[in-house]
């Protein structure tokens, strides 16, 4: 009688597990929507952070390359006598622009070798190209190159990018063929002792790939020089140069961002291409007033 109370007992538990596992060998449909639901929320909590997150750390990766090229600079200043190099062959030479690897396309031509005056002190492997950079670059796509008689180049250069900064064309004297003082006038700074207030003067920063086209009422262009070499040519008209956009710009909005910019002092800042206001009011922007000073004040006295 005992043993078959126990047999019966035994076989009793056996009925409530088996009915318990059937029971919970699966959610209900109400709690998959509930978990799904929850994982979505999570998702959309937590992705802008990491991508905030991610495209901080490329800008700290950018600002430390400009370091580099400060570094670079001055070790370049104080051997020749504190003479700024060509802006446009700084770091490759005349030699460099070939038919076959014209110099408009050496920011993104791995087949071309830098070997300009400021190379030397600048020969650092990972700190020439901004990594927020190179992700634009690449989805902007083929870069449609010219030779030096204008005619495209077929095929293109891949877009491998190997440069992302640029040089103020308002430092340097030029070189033997290209007289910058000439061009430029009393605007033109050929020494760093030429360069009164260099905490406010750029030296290095980072361009677009396109042209600024913004429209405030009077469809002002804000700047239509792009990256194609190591000039940066900045004016007060449409056809000038200026510092990126592409930092911290908004989805689907890469005129609205910043750009990280080396001054001659030293200093690397994140700062905005153009001022609204200005262009409205028809004035200078702001990369202008970095590059140059203060407009029609070429001794920058204040």
């Amino acid at each position: 009688m005992i043993l078959y109370d126990i047999l019966d007992n035994k076989v009793f538990l056996e009925v409530i597990m088996k009915t318990s596992i059937s029971n919970k060998k699966g959610f209900t449909l109400v709690e998959l929507l509930v978990v799904i639901s929850i994982i979505a929320l999570l998702l959309a909590v937590m992705l802008p952070a990491l991508s905030k997150a991610k495209e901080q750390a490329r800008i700290i990766v950018c600002k430390s390359n400009l370091h580099n090229y400060v570094l670079a600079s001055k070790m370049y200043l104080e051997a020749n006598n504190q003479v700024f190099p060509n802006p446009a062959w700084s770091i490759y030479s005349r030699d460099s622009n070939t038919p076959q690897h014209p110099q408009k396309c050496h920011w993104h031509d791995a087949g071309v070798e830098p070997d300009g005056p400021l190379w030397p002190y600048l020969a650092a492997k990972n700190v020439h190209c901004c990594p927020t950079f190179a992700i634009v670059a690449k989805k902007i796509g083929p870069h449609k190159c010219r030779q030096p008689n204008g005619t495209l180049l077929n095929p293109p250069i891949p877009v491998e990018p190997q440069i992302t900064y640029a040089m103020n064309g308002y430092l340097s004297p030029g070189d033997s063929k290209t007289n910058l003082v000439k061009d430029h006038g009393d605007m033109q700074m050929t020494k760093s002792t030429s360069v009164k207030h260099p905490s406010e003067i750029i030296f290095w920063a980072e361009e677009n790939l396109w042209p600024i086209h913004r429209s405030n009422g009077d469809k002002m262009d804000v700047g239509k020089a792009v990256l194609d070499d190591t000039f940066f040519r900045p004016k007060i008209s449409a056809d000038s140069s200026y510092i990126a956009t592409f930092h911290k710009a908004p989805a689907n909005k890469l005129n609205d961002g910043f750009s990280n910019v080396l001054f001659v002092d030293g200093h690397v800042e994140l700062k905005k291409a153009y001022n609204d206001k200005n262009l409205r009011n028809g004035g200078s922007d702001k990369s202008w007033t970095w590059a140059t000073g203060r407009p029609g004040n070429p001794n920058f006295e204040r």
